[in-house]
């Protein structure tokens, strides 16, 4: 009965069940390590999880690489994306599109020649200088959306691979295109023509019991797969190194170290040198570098539970550790060595090795940037972490200056002529960055310089010898002097002038040069003091004769030819203000508005001219009664009489009664 229950019990619970209980019956139950264990494995690889090559983009000479990257954890990741140009085209013409499923940060290492272009996503930080060729955007999580988003924007693309857990890639560029068409996904790609990734493995188990660490210790690696389509022989290249605890390397083992190797029977395991101090159990084909010849391995259990048994017969299981597909291999193995027991802890940093580390850090990361009228800090906190201390603040070499302070970053911004901040020759920058400690030293002061960008800038003057500036006010009729200035670094340079227009608000724009060349008798080039500068003057002649203040936009485009033959373009512009009044003619051609004025304020005046005529008129008349004109006059009156006397009165009552 307790034996069909328990069968029926195992029946129920199913493969992983069966597992657990043959491993707990060994005493040893496979749990996942953390990174501060004692074991790290790493691996490269060029069989990605999905993956896929194709013809490219619709521009022949463009290449869209698309990795998606998968991290097993949530921390906070590093990568290194290292590019070489391959001889097979010319220059080095390439888009890289990076996602990932974690926050990580990235350092780009290029050919001289090859500048690739970054496209990354918000959960990614490009640590400089590689700052000017990326770009963030919101990209799709998913491999399959990703690829069709890729596809959409650039027409296509040259491959794609989803990588898991990649610390660094080696990858070439400028190989001859492929001939699919398309680039579909297949799983478990090959890309060895193009790509290399090494992994650090987060797989990594090790079984959690009660033994402690005495006698012989063994680690198992399982090479799973074989690249796709391979019939022949496999070589991966095995290296182990084991490290003391209090940071010394181990010259000779003081316990036996045994290294169980498991992969299919087409695997010749090249064992790399260290190991006279280990014992080798694989299936396969092997060979040491410092012996001759190729030994054949032994057979090795079909299934994780019986390779763990067959390993806890004779040694303790340090890590367990399953590799999808591996050219090299490489186990790093922690452990106290001497009869002493010695801490974990590292031993503590003195302050001339701190500041070096602060310095080679600092200066590494170049976390400064001077923008067109101040300098900015940015200083990712998981680069500080290799300095195993705390860092309290960051100011400038003004104390109060300080950085402020959030989840990833330490961020500070200041103005040119704030914080001590010293500008040489109207460019060049320098200040200190001062990082404090709460360990001895206390402080470290790194030294830092940086030059502001290249900018073109515009000045009116007043006169030909160009010895007071002028407001920016452009008089119709009247000769403008422009002085250009060119803000660089360089010293050995020529500037020229190429485009140069006026444009007014509502009005065509007046072209002043064009190539270099004057456009109009009215622009002359005068001479500059300096090859930073050039000097110009001209006449603004507006299209029609009025009165008009109106504002326009002076723009100057110079190219900047440097001692290597090489030029670049740079375009300044100037916000003025055009007086449009000729004395001559301005009584003619008045606008609409103009004429409506002066019509509505004559009249306005006639109005109020009339009502005060008319007040001062009925209120200064004499009160007196109205006589009552006769009906017959008297025959005796003449109308000769009567002429006289209307000539001669004066008088209100006679002049209504005359009517």
């Amino acid at each position: 009965m307790d034996l069909w229950y328990f069968a029926v019990l195992l029946l129920i619970s199913g493969p992983a069940a069966m597992t657990t209980s043959v491993l707990n019956s060994l005493g040893c139950v496979p749990e996942p390590i953390s990174r501060d264990q004692a074991v790290n494995v790493f691996y490269t690889t060029s069989v990605v999880a999905n993956g896929c090559e194709a013809r490219g983009p619709i521009d022949p000479e463009l290449e869209v690489h698309v990795l998606n990257l998968k991290y097993s954890r949530s921390q906070m990741s590093t990568l290194q994306l290292n590019v070489s140009s391959g001889a097979a085209r010319g220059d080095c013409k390439a888009i890289f599109v990076l996602n990932s499923n974690s926050s990580f940060v990235l350092t780009i290492h290029s050919d001289e020649d090859c500048h690739p272009v970054v496209i990354h996503s918000s959960r990614s930080y490009v640590m400089p200088p590689f700052n000017h060729n990326s770009t963030e955007i919101l990209l799709p999580y998913s491999s399959k959306q990703l690829l069709r988003w890729a596809k959409e924007t650039y027409g296509g693309v040259s491959s794609f691979a989803e990588l898991e857990d990649p610390q660094r890639i080696l990858f070439q560029v400028g190989r001859a295109p492929s001939a699919n068409e398309d680039c579909l996904l297949a799983q478990n790609f090959n890309a060895e023509s193009y790509l290399e990734v090494e992994v650090h493995s987060h797989k990594v188990e090790m079984c959690l019991d009660s033994h402690k660490e005495s006698g012989n210790v063994g680690h198992i690696l399982w090479l799973q797969q074989s690249p796709p389509g391979e019939t022949r022989m496999q070589t991966v290249e095995v290296n182990v190194k084991t490290v003391c605890k209090d940071g010394r390397s181990e010259q000779k083992a003081e316990m036996p170290l045994t290294l169980w190797l498991k992969s299919h029977q087409n695997m010749l395991w090249k064992m790399g040198h260290g190991f006279s101090f280990l014992q080798l159990l694989a299936s396969g084909k092997y060979s040491f570098a410092t012996l001759s010849g190729v030994h054949n391995g032994m057979t090795l259990p079909d299934n994780k539970e019986e390779l763990i048994q067959k390993a806890r017969n004779n040694s303790f299981v340090a890590s367990y550790t399953e590799i999808p597909s591996a050219k090299t291999i490489s186990l790093e193995y922690k452990r106290i060595c001497g009869s002493t027991v010695v801490t974990t802890t590292p031993p503590p940093q003195t302050a001339e090795n701190l500041t070096v580390k602060v310095h080679q850090l600092i200066n590494l990361c170049k976390p400064w940037k001077c923008l067109d009228s101040s300098i900015e800090i940015a200083i990712l906190k998981i680069t500080l972490a290799a300095l195993h201390t705390e860092v309290d603040a960051i100011t400038l070499k003004d104390p109060s200056c300080r950085a402020r302070e959030n989840t990833t970053h330490f961020v500070l911004n200041s103005i040119l002529d704030k914080c001590s901040t010293q500008l040489e020759g109207g460019v060049h920058v320098k200040n200190q960055l001062i990082i404090m400690l709460p360990v001895f030293p206390g402080k470290v002061t790194v030294p830092f310089e940086c030059d502001l960008p290249e900018k073109v800038s515009l000045q009116l003057y007043n006169s030909e010898d160009f010895a007071s500036p002028s407001n920016p006010v452009i008089q119709a009729h009247q000769v403008t002097y422009v002085e250009v200035s060119l803000r660089t670094a360089m010293t050995q340079f020529s500037l020229e002038m190429e485009d140069c227009f006026l444009k007014p608000r509502d009005n065509p724009p007046q072209l002043l040069f064009h190539q270099g060349v004057s456009m109009s008798y009215s622009v002359a080039t005068l001479k500059s003091p300096s090859p930073k500068t050039q000097r110009f003057s001209f006449t603004y002649k507006p299209e029609e004769e009025l009165w008009s203040i109106d504002s326009a936009t002076l723009v100057c485009v110079v190219h900047l030819n440097t001692s290597n033959g090489k030029f670049r373009s740079h375009e300044g512009s100037l916000e003025v203000m055009l007086k449009n009044y000729n004395p001559g003619s301005h009584n003619e051609g008045l606008r609409i508005s103009t004429v409506l004025g002066i019509a509505f304020g004559a009249f306005l005046i006639g109005v109020l001219l009339t009502g005060a005529l008319w007040y001062i008129y009925s209120h200064t008349r004499p009160i007196t009664k109205t006589q009552p004109a006769l009906a017959n006059p008297p025959a005796s009156e003449s109308s000769s009489t009567n002429h006289s006397l209307g000539s001669t009165q004066s008088t209100p009552c006679s002049t209504s009664s005359m009517a």
